[in-house]
């Protein structure tokens, strides 16, 4: 019974270590894409994944000032959904874990908590279920993105694989729309430094009015970029 039990948890240890160990194998993965097939960009776009996975700058501000840059909205959304999808694959398939974590704990303790206290605002989302999620996830509101997606999904109940396709297709919506949304103004201004330093001012100030908005109600202001 003994050599039973101790195979049953080194089968559960391992089984762990690659729910954790293999979704953290995907950014070094993605960042080597980029080298072979954007040799030029793989610098920016790398930079692009570190400022996003720290906080508090988000996709409102990254997005914009990529297309601004020049670079290719496609591939600009594509990495934000890339690093929101890895991101909400750690938190969902390692919860309990994370939150043991001493220094990443207390900070999804607070989005846990911000998490409940939106839904407690929102009692809809939590009645469209995996499509209130998607409409979460989409837009650039306080506690959205890949890991705010995966505790809001916890909390709601939703199965790991319907909650990952979820936070994946918010993720893929949100950023295209963002994308082409700055493409798109900066075509009809003409481009610029100047138009493209106001169109980035201007996302980024859209995108804190909506995170505060968000908060009015409660009297709360975010202590840490949730995503």
């Amino acid at each position: 019974m003994g050599g039973r039990g101790q195979k049953y948890t080194n089968i559960n240890l391992q089984g762990r270590a690659g729910r954790l160990i293999l979704p953290l194998l995907l950014y070094p993965l993605y960042a080597l894409a980029l080298f072979l097939l954007f040799p030029d960009d793989a610098a920016l776009y790398i930079g692009l994944m570190a400022a996003y996975i720290t906080p508090p700058v988000g996709r409102e501000a990254l997005i914009p000032m990529a297309v601004v840059l020049g670079q290719p909205w496609w591939l600009t959304a594509l990495t934000c959904t890339y690093v929101d999808i890895v991101g909400c694959l750690i938190v969902a398939l390692n919860f309990d874990l994370v939150l043991a974590l001493p220094k990443v704990g207390p900070k999804l303790a607070s989005v846990v908590r911000t998490g409940e206290i939106l839904l407690e605002r929102r009692p809809w989302l939590r009645g469209l279920s995996y499509a209130g999620l998607v409409l979460f996830t989409t837009f650039p509101m306080m506690g959205s993105g890949g890991i705010g997606g995966a505790v809001v999904g916890r909390l709601m109940g939703l199965g790991e694989r319907g909650l990952i396709c979820c936070v994946g297709l918010g993720a893929a919506i949100g950023a295209t729309l963002l994308a082409l949304g700055a493409t798109f103004a900066v075509s009809l201004t003409g481009g610029g430094m100047i138009v493209g330093i106001t169109l980035l001012l201007v996302f980024v100030a859209v995108g804190y009015l909506l995170r505060r908005v968000a908060l009015l109600d409660k009297g709360l202001t975010p202590t840490y970029k949730e995503r």
